[in-house]
Order: C-alpha cells, then structure tokens, then sequence
C-alpha cells in the first residue's frame, strides 16, 4: 500500500462494537508509538492503557465532553513527561513528539 493510499483512506472512528482489543493488537499499537521518533530521540512520554469502564468514562470530561472518547473499548492517554521542554521554534516538544507517536 502507498502512502498516499494510507492518507487519503485515513478516518476518525467515533462508534465501536463490543468486541474486546486482543493483547497482541494492543502490544503491537504500544510497540509503534514506542519506535516513534521524538525531540533528540528523548522519548520523554509514557503510554496508560486505560481499560476500567468507569476510568474510561471519567475520561470523557477532559476530552472535552466527547462521549464517543469514553466508549472506545480502550484508551491510551498519552502522558509527557518533560512537558517544560521547549524547541528552538518555541514549541513545547511533547506537543510533536505525542502526536507523532500517537
């Protein structure tokens, strides 16, 4: 598949079934955002794999009240932890790095 192809068939999921995550496919999404590239390959980030019911829905309130966030059958909060660090552009690095790995 061209790249091209992976941009253009891109999509925001926002409805999910009930069927559970496999720990392989979740192992294999942590292992990709772990290889991302990051500011002077710091990786300063850790992943929280949210799977509680409750937890998720808490979540829900602060991503801005989006309902759907919360009944994703998992979540992955992605967490910075050198959020201070600054690039010379004057952007804080973790707002590329996580959206990068992420």
């Amino acid at each position: 598949m061209e790249f091209k192809d992976i941009i253009q068939k891109r999509r925001s999921v926002r409805e999910f079934t009930d069927e559970p995550v496999s720990d392989e496919k979740l192992r294999r999404v942590l292992e990709a955002a772990r290889l991302a590239p990051s500011a002077s390959n710091r990786q300063d980030w850790k992943f929280v794999v949210v799977k509680d019911t409750n937890k998720r829905k808490a979540l829900t309130q602060v991503a801005n009240n989006q309902a759907f966030v919360g009944q994703a059958p998992i979540i992955i909060v992605a967490v910075a932890l050198m959020p201070e660090r600054i690039m010379a552009c004057g952007v804080p690095s973790y707002a590329v790095d996580l959206a990068i790995a992420m």
